[in-house]
């Protein structure tokens, strides 16, 4: 049986070397897409830990915003199995040995997600499954896959949605939802780490404001839909109450989340 092909796929913005190969110790080959101020695709190779020679391409896009970073990501990829990653991710050195062997042993599963050493993540101890209801929980750079089988789907991330947008995060959770409606395609979590996320600040999280809650209001009507999206949001309110009413008030809060769900954007 030939060796799966593991690729990692990086979205970051005004790089003018490849030492973003080195800083997030990548061991395999990558795609980087690089939203800067110039249209151009570069190839470089380099050896790993290992000896091995690792093949790195950079496509430099004058695009902008994550969502969009992502499907160019998505397009360009070749590797037999895909791994997001963010410019302030330095993964373990055994990353390709630990998701290509997870995808060998569960063979069913189309997505599989890994633990990262987050301080603002906490990821489950215990194997565990997902459906398009629970997955919101994930973050795309825990996220592998099989990408003919997420190229088979023909879903790509939602650009009105991500960093460089203004509207909010929420674009992996309904890649995933859209992902987990189809019977196919099957997640899980293996309590494995990858990778280690640096804190900094969000692009786009600035606290439980105002315009936090209208994006959540407007996030959950594009995610699931009308019936759906009111259920989700009076759901999350309950969940989070006690986190969101030391910012804001539960009337104030209603008030913000519904104002964002009747938007159009």
């Amino acid at each position: 049986m030939q060796q799966m092909t593991l690729e990692v796929l990086i979205s970051c913005m005004h790089q003018s070397d490849w030492s973003i190969i080195q800083r997030s110790n990548i061991q395999t080959d990558v795609l980087i897409i690089n939203q800067c101020d110039r249209d151009a695709v570069e190839e470089y190779s380099f050896p790993n830990q290992l000896g091995k020679i690792c093949h790195a391409r950079m496509i430099h896009t004058t695009t902008r915003g994550l969502s969009r970073s992502r499907n160019m990501a998505l397009r360009y990829a070749t590797g037999d199995i895909c791994v997001f990653c963010d410019d302030d991710e330095i993964f373990e050195s055994d990353y390709e040995q630990t998701i290509l062997n997870a995808f060998q042993t569960h063979v069913d599963f189309t997505i599989i997600a890994f633990k990262l050493n987050y301080d603002r993540k906490k990821c489950p101890t215990k194997t565990r499954t997902y459906n398009r209801f629970t997955s919101g929980s994930l973050s795309s750079a825990q996220i592998a896959f099989r990408r003919q089988d997420i190229i088979a789907t023909s879903i790509l991330f939602d650009e009105k949605m991500g960093s460089g947008t203004g509207n909010g995060g929420g674009e992996e959770c309904k890649w995933m939802y859209q992902l987990l409606s189809k019977r196919e395609v099957k997640a899980m979590y293996v309590p494995m780490l990858i990778a280690t996320v640096q804190s900094g600040n969000s692009m786009w999280f600035h606290g439980y404001n105002k315009q936090f809650f209208i994006n959540q209001g407007w996030k959950s009507r594009r995610i699931y839909g009308r019936i759906l999206g009111l259920v989700y949001i009076f759901y999350n309110i309950i969940v989070h109450q006690k986190l969101y009413t030391q910012y804001c008030s539960n009337i104030d809060i209603i008030h913000y989340i519904l104002t964002g769900y009747m938007q159009k954007r």
